[in-house]
């Protein structure tokens, strides 16, 4: 295994390859004995106070480590279930107040575990979090070392004739939210098995079904597979494969059906003229009013056109779909659905208004003279790659059986780079939070509300329209409008007075003719229904959809944008509910659920936005967590909404009492929001923030 360095800047102490003698579960004869093992540790601190003095008590010594650790395995009466328990053991030891490390590696080699391997072991990487808890960083990986079986392989008809030798290294990688470990004997078992029983021409395929067996037979979440073939090359020690695969890879790989039942299919989405958004969402409209049942889409990305480059921009995109058609009939189907939206087909990779094509059908192979699956070209091709890998990256290429997340990397980028496209209306350029050169948009709140905690009764039916072009001249780019007040202990005024509000506000912009984008702060279906019927055009929802079952069904079927933001509880409640591990990988897990979600009920992943909910379920400290680490929360195709307008943590870190008198603290947080990758950023005080966001632009987007 490959040790860690100290090129990151922590100083590293160590000890490797400790001899000595532990009674770790059983030996072969189901009898708890001791076994010779070998651990080596690495522990990350700073040498730095010990260097410049020569004063040995501001480091750690390695020879109190290596005492310490021989003390605890070979203690009388010392037994440990596993080389896992033995690991976790030396790893507390090391992180512990004697010792004093910040982190540590513990690699654990059994000799004599395996009759036909050098060694097996495991490694473990462990650090001290917030008060003294330990944490696991990384995956635990439990290892096999140079397996030696015999077993026909190779594509030479000498190769075939009698068994050789190969050598297999495995590595099973194991996350840190599985309690139970690997038993590497009963793999290794399979694992030796299958091989002795297996017949292939290339080492390519022997590895991944190494891989297979191992994920699929033996429940493995992620393995590496090393094979090597030492008589392979006259002039070379050694030749082979190295490969590592996930569980999902394999489970996403099924047999194509008989006919009678559902298919897996994967189509990709392209247009290039006209309204290419509304000729994409009309295509998949179209495929479920016919049947075709949409599970998931993709992202929609911008590109070059390729092969006849004289034509205009593309939008592509993928979509994965469930059908009892045939592929001849599917293939009818779409082409019916591209003439329907006016395509006319003047040349091969020309211009066209809605392009749909089969991309996968099951792990279906098949070539005819109007239809070859897998597509034929979509290896070559990072616009169709890149969206399949949204929704697929793990799935096995029928023919190549790697990773579509494999093809992707290796396909050289373009000079001309694919970009996100997330429109939120007609009259509004698109998002694109994959260009690092984008603006962040100003969403100015008009709270139509007499309680909300800073603006409450400012704005009504007399001054309505004068507040939304002020808005405008000052730099709005979406007016964000609210019927209902969320901060912490609102009271619910109850559907019908939130649309007496709001209906009537939306209404009048409208007649007024003020076309710029409306979004509608509200977690209820029945007032977002209304609100796009009559003139918004996003659904600002501060539970992502868990406060109205409802909700996210209503939303896939208006077909509009929505921002999914994260919060727990209620606003009567939420303020009980910040109870976090790490707040980051908190509120990102529970707003992958809610993508995942709103997926499920037929929300295009194109149409959502997320916010990360500041002041909503945090308490000062986590907001400000947020703000800091903002920059792994953002990107992964979906733009993001952040709201630190005049909250309470804002006044907190400056001491201002009044949430309106509060315009210096959020600027500081807006400028944050932008460092960290914001898209759009939920403000008051529109020409103040404008420039706020202009300034913090023009300094770190590039």
């Amino acid at each position: 295994m490959t040790a860690p360095s100290s090129e990151d800047g922590r100083d590293l102490i160590f000890v490797r390859s400790l001899n000595l003698k532990a009674t770790t579960g059983v030996d072969s004869w189901r009898q708890p004995r001791p076994q010779p093992i070998s651990v080596s540790l690495w522990l990350k601190t700073s040498v730095a106070l010990a260097g410049s003095t020569d004063h040995l008590p501001y480091s750690i010594h390695y020879g109190t480590v290596a005492k310490a650790v021989s003390a605890l395995v070979e203690a009388q009466g010392a037994a440990f279930k596993s080389l896992e328990d033995l690991a976790a053991a030396i790893a507390a030891l090391a992180l512990g107040p004697a010792q004093g490390a910040e982190w540590v590696k513990v690699q654990i080699e059994k000799p004599r575990a395996l009759l036909r391997a050098d060694a097996a072991g495991i490694e473990i990487t462990r650090r001290r979090g917030e008060g003294g808890k330990i944490v696991v960083e990384g995956e635990d990986r439990v290892f096999v070392n140079n397996l030696r079986l015999v077993t026909i392989i190779g594509v030479n008809v000498w190769e075939r004739e009698e068994r050789q030798n190969v050598v297999i290294n495995l590595t099973l990688h194991k996350s840190a939210d599985r309690l139970q470990g690997y038993d590497f004997h009963s793999i290794t078992n399979a694992v030796a098995e299958y091989v002795e029983r297996s017949d292939y021409k290339t080492v390519e395929a022997f590895v991944t079904a190494l891989a297979r067996e191992a994920c699929v037979t033996c429940g493995v979440e992620k393995v590496t597979v090393r094979a090597e073939k030492p008589s392979a090359l006259t002039f070379a020690a050694a030749a082979g494969v190295e490969i590592t695969r996930e569980r999902e890879f394999f489970a996403l790989e099924r047999p194509g059906d008989d006919g009678d039942g559902v298919h897996d299919v994967f189509i990709a989405l392209g247009s290039n003229l006209g309204d290419r958004y509304r000729n994409i969402s009309n295509a998949v409209v179209e495929m479920e009013r016919r049947g075709i049942r949409v599970k998931r889409t993709s992202s929609l990305y911008q590109s070059a056109p390729m092969y006849v480059t004289d034509q205009p921009t593309f939008l592509n995109g993928v979509c994965q779909v469930e059908t009892t058609l045939s592929p001849e009939a599917l293939l009818k189907e779409l082409k019916s659905i591209e003439d329907l939206l006016g395509r006319v087909k003047t040349m091969e990779n020309g211009p066209r208004t809605v392009d749909l094509d089969i991309l996968l059908y099951d792990a279906l192979t098949m070539s005819t003279p109007t239809l070859t699956i897998p597509h034929l070209s979509m290896l070559e091709r990072e616009f169709v790659l890149r969206p399949l890998c949204d929704i697929a990256p793990n799935r096995a290429h029928p023919l190549t059986s790697t990773a579509f997340k494999h093809h992707l990397a290796a396909v050289p980028r373009s000079s001309d780079p694919l970009r996100t496209f997330v429109q939120i209306s007609a009259n509004t350029p698109p998002l694109d939070p994959s260009n690092p050169s984008r603006s962040t948009l100003i969403m100015a709140v008009l709270n139509l509300t007499p309680d909300s905690f800073s603006d409450g009764g400012l704005y009504h039916g007399g001054n309505l329209l004068e507040t939304v072009q002020l808005f405008q001249r000052n730099g709005a780019d979406i007016i964000d409008i609210g019927g209902q007040s969320t901060r912490p202990g609102a009271k619910d005024v109850g559907e019908e007075e939130e649309l007496r509000r709001v209906i009537p506000a939306i209404r009048a912009i409208r007649a007024a003719g003020i076309d710029i984008p409306i979004s509608v702060d509200t977690f209820r279906a029945g007032v977002a229904k209304q609100a796009i019927e009559a003139g918004a055009n996003i659904i600002n929802d501060i539970s992502a959809g868990l406060m109205d079952s409802n909700m996210l069904a209503t939303v896939a079927r208006l077909e509009c944008p929505i921002v999914l933001m994260h919060t727990r509880g209620t606003p009567e409640t939420m303020t009980s509910l910040s109870q976090y591990g790490d707040v980051v990988a908190d509120v990102l897990a529970e707003l992958q659920s809610r993508v995942a979600a709103a997926e499920a009920a037929g929300i295009r992943r194109w149409n959502i936005l997320l916010d990360p909910g500041l002041g909503f379920a945090k308490d000062m400290q986590q907001n400000l967590e947020v703000l800091r680490r903002l920059p792994e929360m953002t990107g992964g195709g979906f733009p993001w909404v952040l709201g630190p307008s005049r909250k309470r943590f804002v006044g907190s870190v400056t001491g201002v009492t009044k949430a309106g008198e509060r315009q210096w603290g959020t600027a500081g947080a807006v400028a944050a929001c932008v460092a960290g990758g914001a898209d759009v950023v939920r403000v008051h005080d529109v020409q103040e923030m404008r420039k706020v966001v202009d300034m913090a632009v023009a300094i770190w987007r590039k």
